[in-house]
C-alpha cells in the first residue's frame, strides 16, 4: 500500500513520463482548438464595422420628416416598407408582446389613404386580428409589394388596430430597434467569400469541425507513438 499513489492518475500533476507527455499532448490539443474558436471570435471584434444597410440610410433620411409630418406620399409608402420589411426579420419583431414597431408601421399605412378608404382599411385590420386571410389586397397594392411575396405574408401580421393617429410614426424606441437589426458588423473576414461562403461562416461551420476532427487524428497517432516510447504498447496492436 505504500506505492499505491504512483498509480494516481492527475492531469495536472503527472508522476510518470507517459502521463507526462500524455498531459502535453491533451494540452496541445486543447490550446490549438481553443485559439482556433475563441481567437478567431476575437479577431472579428477587433477589426469589425458597424455597416448599416441601405434601408437604414434611407430611414435616417425619411424620419425627421416624418417627425416633422411633412414626408411626401411616395416618402411615407417607402417609410412604409422599411417598417414591413424590419417586420419579416425576426419573429420577435411580430410577437404580440412587440407593439411599438407594428403601430408606427399601421400608422404610416393609414396616412397613405383618403379620409374614405380610412373606414375600411380600419374595418379590415379589426378583422385580421382574429382572420389572417381577409381580403388586404387594396393595401398590398397601395404598398406596390405585389410581386414581394414576403412582405405580403408578413402584412397580416404587421397591421394591428391603432391607438392614436398619426403620431405614432415615430415612436422613440424605434431608433434603437431600427439600428439592432439594419447596422451589421462587417470586416474582410465577412466581406470575403470562401467557395461560395462569407468566410466567417466558412471558418465556422466547415473549417473548425474539420480542425476538431483533425486534432483527434493527430492525437490518437501521436499518443501512439508515445505508448511505443514506453512500451506500453496494447496486446490488441
Amino acid at each position: 500500500m505504500e506505492n499505491s499513489s504512483r498509480y494516481d492518475i492527475n492531469f495536472f500533476k503527472p508522476h510518470t513520463p507517459f502521463l507526462k507527455e500524455t498531459v502535453r499532448l491533451v494540452a496541445t490539443g486543447l490550446i490549438v482548438w481553443f485559439v482556433a474558436v475563441y481567437g478567431f471570435h476575437v479577431l472579428l471584434r477587433i477589426i469589425e464595422t458597424p455597416t448599416p444597410e441601405k434601408n437604414f440610410i434611407t430611414y435616417q433620411a425619411l424620419y425627421p420628416k416624418l417627425q416633422q409630418g411633412i414626408a411626401s406620399f411616395e416618402e411615407r409608402k417607402e417609410m412604409a416598407n422599411i417598417y414591413l420589411g424590419l417586420l419579416g426579420k425576426s419573429a420577435a419583431l411580430l410577437n404580440q408582446k412587440n407593439q411599438e414597431l407594428k403601430m408606427a408601421f399601421t400608422s404610416v399605412v393609414i396616412s397613405l389613404f383618403e379620409t374614405d378608404e380610412k373606414e375600411l382599411l380600419l374595418e379590415t385590420i379589426a378583422k385580421l386580428k382574429t382572420d389572417k386571410s381577409a381580403d388586404i389586397q387594396f393595401v398590398v397594392n397601395t404598398l406596390g409589394i405585389e410581386n414581394d411575396l414576403s412582405r405580403v405574408a408578413v402584412l397580416p401580421y404587421a397591421l394591428v388596430i391603432p391607438t392614436s393617429l398619426p403620431g405614432q410614426m415615430t415612436s422613440p424606441g424605434i431608433p434603437a430597434t431600427m439600428e439592432k437589426y439594419l447596422v451589421h458588423n462587417q470586416s474582410v473576414l465577412t466581406d470575403t467569400k470562401f467557395l461560395g461562403f462569407p468566410f466567417h461562416y466558412f471558418y465556422s461551420a466547415v473549417f473548425l469541425l474539420a480542425l476538431f476532427v483533425t486534432i483527434c487524428l493527430v492525437y490518437c497517432k501521436a499518443i501512439d507513438r508515445v505508448m511505443k516510447k514506453h512500451d506500453m504498447e496494447s496486446e490488441f496492436n
